[in-house]
């Protein structure tokens, strides 16, 4: 038995043809069968059964099983693979989403020494979710993420930096300015911009909508904050907004916290996969980071 005679059997397990497999593998077809007989005589029992036409396979209880860890142990394998050619490269990929990076720089880079110490990765921007993939599937070596509900995975390590909640945002000149605080109710007379779809921002915008039975009205979508601050500012629409993304200009801007029955908090964490081997460089970042989500805390 060899790796080979795994991957052979996942892809029959998920085209469940002979032809297709050894199509697929630029291989002859009975070198898939013999492979199949290798794994049958290791485990002493079939794994495969041919429905009456010959035409397709069928998987036995005991090949479903051998597939469930096959395809598990083939992932595993290219996360160590790409994880050894990041080392070999002398290469670390972070993930930065753009607008977290954007706060997150201004920070790091008041630290002395961070130019440095940031030229040595390889900064990938995406959004969370796409991050997150490719985190799993050691594309990335470390990645920072923002969500509305908190980041778990059985096979990441996941530290809490900084915890926000949402507000909305109002022209001075908006009626709503006048308020202390809000209720989502309060906002569905005034027309939405925001954040492009995908986001964290919107996914707590649209957790908001239902729970009012999608009253709100969104008249734009833009992937600049600014931009979004300079609408709302012209008093055009209103927007959800964590104050993690600080607007450039608060000027004519008024920031009004949601009442206690519609916050919605919002996560930044970092992330990296349980078992990896850290780079010296990588950790010394990881300990500015936590560094300086530790004295914000205290301001």
């Amino acid at each position: 038995m060899n790796l080979r005679d795994f991957e052979y059997f996942n892809a029959l397990g998920e085209l469940l043809s002979f032809t297709q497999v050894a199509t697929q593998f630029n291989v002859s077809q009975p070198t898939i069968s013999y492979a199949m007989k290798r794994l049958e005589q290791r485990y002493g029992c079939d794994l495969i059964q041919k429905d009456p036409s010959h035409r397709f396979v069928v998987l036995t209880r005991e090949g479903e099983i051998l597939k469930a860890h096959v395809t598990s142990i083939l992932d595993e394998l290219l996360v160590v693979d790409r994880a050894i050619e990041h080392a070999k490269q002398n290469k670390i990929h972070i993930g930065f989403p753009p607008l977290i990076r954007a706060r997150i720089f201004s920070k790091l880079l008041r630290e002395e020494g961070t130019v440095n110490l940031i030229s040595n990765f390889d900064l990938i921007s995406a959004r969370s979710k796409d991050l997150l993939e490719n985190l799993l599937s050691g594309q990335l070596d470390f990645s920072l993420m923002g969500s509305v509900t908190p980041l778990t995975h059985p096979s990441l390590t996941v530290e809490l930096l900084y915890e926000r909640e949402f507000f909305i945002f109002v022209s001075k000149d908006n009626p709503l300015s006048q308020k202390s605080e809000v209720s989502f109710a309060d906002t569905l007379d005034y027309p939405f911009i925001l954040l492009e779809r995908g986001l964290a921002h919107t996914g707590a915008f649209q957790s908001l909508n239902d729970k009012y039975k999608n009253k709100a009205k969104v008249l734009l979508h833009f992937s600049d904050v600014h931009t979004i601050g300079q609408l709302v500012k012209s008093n055009i629409g209103i927007t959800l907004m964590t104050d993690f993304l600080p607007f450039q200009d608060m000027d004519g801007l008024v920031k009004i916290p949601l009442v206690a029955e519609d916050k919605v908090p919002f996560y930044v964490q970092y992330a990296y996969l349980r078992n990896a081997v850290l780079d010296e460089k990588l950790q010394e970042l990881i300990a500015m980071l936590d560094r300086l989500s530790k004295e914000d805390e205290l301001v």
